[in-house]
């Protein structure tokens, strides 16, 4: 799944653990990789997936001082550049060459880093999507399904982490446990099961988390 890139209200991240990229990239030059930029014209969400897996992206860096945007003033915070849509989604700003990072915000801070933790330092940022070259040449959303999927990582704990939210007391009586075939099994007292059954099939966020599937078991004998 894959949407072109729509604009919205700008939002900064609450600060990803990006650690030192710098270092990995110190020779890179900064220009976008001629093949990632074509099949991001052409659109086609799996081969931009693939050329993704092995590329150099840039994400950005964007001043602040107390919570407003500052010109730059090196006594400010750095935050993750981030956008949020019309319908609240946020969506983590990825740009494939330093030119297309300078169209969208000259005065935004690069900070290099491969595609793959760059989807991982999204879905830290609790985004549901990931931007690409935002002011083009050719902008494209990657949406959660597809961010998962990019990260290349087991992201059944996000799940949990997630259900905990969801179930408030009920989880309590709930048990979590990874399967060997990337499922996620939740052993659910018989008189909950029906309603932690919709919850799981309501929210689409667990099922990109976990594409291998949420199987539930009933345990009996409990009371309500």
């Amino acid at each position: 799944m894959h949407e072109r890139a729509k604009s919205g209200e700008s939002d900064r991240g609450q600060g990803a653990k990006l650690g030192d990229f710098q270092s990995q990239w110190s020779d890179d030059l900064g220009e976008a990789d001629p093949r990632l930029r074509l099949a991001l014209a052409n659109g086609e969400i799996a081969p931009l997936l693939s050329e993704l897996c092995s590329s150099r992206i840039f994400i950005a860096l964007v001043a602040e001082i107390a919570g407003q945007p500052s010109a730059g003033d090196k006594s400010s915070d750095m935050s993750v550049a981030c956008l949020r849509a019309t319908d609240g989604r946020l969506g983590l700003l990825g740009f494939t060459g330093l030119d297309s990072l300078a169209e969208w915000n000259p005065r935004a801070r690069p900070v290099p880093i491969s595609a793959p933790d760059a989807a991982e330092a999204a879905l830290d940022e609790n985004a549901q999507a990931l931007i690409l070259d935002l002011a083009g040449p050719c902008a494209m959303t990657l949406t959660l399904p597809d961010v998962v999927a990019l990260s290349g990582r087991d992201q059944r704990e996000r799940a949990v982490r997630l259900l905990h939210g969801l179930l408030g007391e009920m989880v309590e009586l709930v048990s979590f446990s990874q399967r060997p075939d990337s499922v996620l099994q939740l052993d659910v007292p018989d008189s909950m099961l029906e309603r932690v059954q919709e919850i799981v099939r309501t929210n689409s966020a667990l099922h990109s988390f976990v594409p291998a599937g949420i199987a539930m078991r009933a345990r009996s004998g409990e009371a309500r």
